[in-house]
């Protein structure tokens, strides 16, 4: 006897009406929209599934008397039911911002991933052993639908994901990632689908539990995705309720992503020209054509909002470019100064525009707002400028505050290491890592190194940084079993003034000594220009260091008049090609040029490591060139120590 579907074919109704709504009001944009868009997507093809599997496909006949096809469907149909539940806790993930934390804790992931893997394989394995589901034929066409005693562990691993993504829900409530709205909107899933689910298990005529799935959608779109508070209405953008809550999510996730903000200059004298009605069609104008520019350089994590009074947010996350995002905003800056067209009207807008690295740049929520209200003052008009290249004022008090500054960051444990993983090309895995300082500062927020190593490096505050920095790398080599997970070295930037000292060698020797570290699992980092400050001084200091055991680094080999002869009279076992090489590759002639370094270098006998790859192109053609190491974006950016070693352990090998 077939089933019931009519409410199958009531919540396909349902789902595809919402589906286009979302479309329609552009609520597919964000990684929190498409995360919703995903789930809605999964519940209508359940829902087909649902159908595909059990009612009386009338005109299919005689496909849909084929056992093999009711099969087939009733799998998908049995996978789609726990990947539902699944995909809704990567949802509540997004939403929150805690989907990456969750994944790249090791025993955490394979709670989550393990289960699935399981259903699915006792799913795919029925086709041979019908222990979970069988048909009968009945007739000549139809076949007759019955259960296994193998689908108990099935119902039971659908109720396992109910249970995790409730405790996951109530997690991000308790950790203020959720208001009580949202909150009460994402636990009324549980009790609907429990009891649709209840319901189809007992009267199998009645297909309620997909219906149940339809409603549920319907009541997170209204008070979850899209609640009238987070939705620009005269722009169709985000809100800056939205952009807080966005921005939130970053910092609270341990997250990165690049902000560019966008402030329209004379926004008077434009909206009394066009009368309000076009004002705001130019300004879903602007707004759509940076969406579609970033869209267009392969950001697929773009949000656009829109702060009122002519201001413009645009948060790209996940894996992104900054030279390609610079890129597009320096073009989009150019075509808003074309005669950009509204209803017929010419017009030029001028436009400011900044760009920042959270958190690298800016330390917490507060600061990046008051930065959206004040960059506009410090960039000059129709000009893109990067936050960190800004600020005058804090360099000045950065520079006249050093002591103050690195002497309570010391004090009070204010400094934080990073580690950003070095790949190896002939090993296929992460080998290494380069050890980079941060410092934030209460007043201050983050300060770049870029201001206070210089700084420092002036006063003799770097000595103190310089002992921070190989101590708590030795604490961290001594503390973190790194060399159980593939880290063999570590790589130290010295100074200049730090090299200068007599005693620096012994000083080294000793810090090894008291916390058990070998010479071998650390290498340190010299700039070109620090051997060219009395070079005798610094040479002899490295020789001495070199007697314990370390092994160096020459950095930024390229950044400056790089004199060969005089590089290989040090004892460098590693040559560090600059940023600025990599980023120079734009042609055959560039190209050939750096052919020819590599082997000049490598007819010396150093090993290579190639500094700032961004993408898979140079990250091959490097290889192929036989650099043995290779540094950047397209591999791992830096992390904290903690992130560093849930990195490790999960690194798989690369190609």
């Amino acid at each position: 006897m077939y089933r019931n579907y009519y409410l199958d074919l009531a919540a396909i109704v349902v789902l595809v009406a919402l589906l286009a709504s979302l479309i329609f009001r552009r609520m597919n944009r964000g990684r929190e929209n498409r995360a919703f868009v995903q789930y809605v997507t999964l519940v209508l093809f359940l829902c087909i599934a649902d159908i595909m599997r059990s009612a009386p496909l009338h005109f299919l006949k005689p496909l849909s008397g084929s056992i093999l096809f009711r099969e087939i469907w009733c799998s998908i149909y049995n996978i789609l039911n726990v990947l539902n539940f699944v995909v809704y806790i990567y949802m509540v993930g997004k939403m929150t911002g805690t989907f990456r934390r969750l994944v790249i804790r090791p025993v955490i992931a394979l709670l989550y991933f393990l289960p699935m893997i399981f259903d699915t394989l006792l799913v795919a394995v029925n086709f041979y052993t019908h222990n979970v589901f069988y048909y009968v034929r009945i007739g000549e066409e139809d076949v007759k639908y019955y259960r296994g005693p193998m689908m108990w562990p099935v119902i039971i691993v659908g109720y396992y994901y109910a249970l995790f993504s409730l405790i996951h829900i109530l997690y991000c409530y308790f950790k203020n990632r959720l208001d009580k709205v949202r909150l009460y909107a994402l636990l009324i899933v549980f009790p609907i689908n429990v009891i649709t689910f209840n319901i189809q298990n007992h009267h199998r005529e009645v297909l309620v539990q997909s219906f149940g799935f339809a409603v549920t959608a319907l009541i997170l779109s209204f008070f979850v995705i899209s609640p009238e508070d987070y939705q620009d209405a005269d722009t169709g953008a985000k809100s800056f309720t939205a952009f807080k809550r966005t921005i939130g999510n970053v910092f609270t996730a341990g997250d990165d992503a690049f902000v560019i903000f966008g402030k329209l200059q004379n926004l008077l004298s434009i909206r009394s020209a066009l009368g309000s009605e076009m004002y705001l069609a130019l300004l879903k104008q602007v707004a759509d054509s940076f969406y579609s520019m970033l869209k267009a350089g392969r950001h697929a994590d773009v949000n656009i909002f829109y702060l009122k009074y002519g201001l413009f947010a645009y948060v790209i996350r996940g894996r992104y470019d900054v030279g390609d995002i610079e890129e597009n905003a320096q073009a989009m800056l150019g075509k808003l100064r074309e005669l950009f067209v509204v209803d017929g009207i010419r017009l030029k807008l001028d436009f400011t525009m900044c760009g920042v690295i959270i958190p690298n740049e800016i330390g917490n929520e507060r600061q990046l707002l008051r930065l959206s209200e004040t960059f506009d003052s410090a960039v000059p008009l129709n000009k893109y400028v990067r936050y960190s290249e800004m600020a005058p004022e804090k360099d000045f008090i950065v520079k006249n505050n050093i002591d103050r500054i690195i002497s309570d960051a010391i004090k009070n444990n204010k400094f934080e290491m990073y580690y950003q993983p070095i790949y190896s090309t002939k090993e296929k895995k992460f080998v290494s890592a380069e050890a980079l300082i941060r410092l934030r500062d209460e007043q201050l927020g983050f300060i770049s190194p870029a201001l206070f190593i210089p700084a420092a490096e002036k006063n003799g505050s770097i000595l103190q940084i310089g002992e921070y920095v190989i101590r708590d790398v030795c604490r961290f080599l001594s503390e973190g079993d790194l060399e159980k997970n593939g880290i063999r070295f570590v790589e130290v930037n010295l100074s200049v003034v730090q090299c200068m000292q007599a005693n620096m060698a012994s000083k080294i020797k000793d810090i090894l000594e008291e916390y058990g570290i070998t010479p071998d699992r650390i290498n340190f980092e010299i700039t070109e220009t620090a051997s060219d400050y009395l070079a005798d001084a610094v040479l002899r200091t490295m020789n001495d260091i070199s007697l314990n055991g370390n092994g160096f680094s020459l950095d930024d080999y390229g950044s400056g008049y790089s004199n060969l002869g005089r590089v290989m009279s040090f004892p460098y076992r590693i040559i560090k090609l600059d940023k600025s090489l990599v980023d120079g590759l734009g042609d055959q002639r560039s190209y050939e040029v750096m052919r020819q370094t590599i082997s000049l270098l490598k007819s010396l006998g150093a090993e290579i490591v190639v500094e700032g790859v961004e993408d898979k192109e140079k990250a091959e053609w490097f290889s192929e060139m036989g650099c043995e190491y290779i540094q950047g974006y397209y591999y791992a950016r830096p992390m904290p120590e903690k992130e560093f070693m849930e990195f490790c352990k999960m690194a798989e090998p690369r190609g």
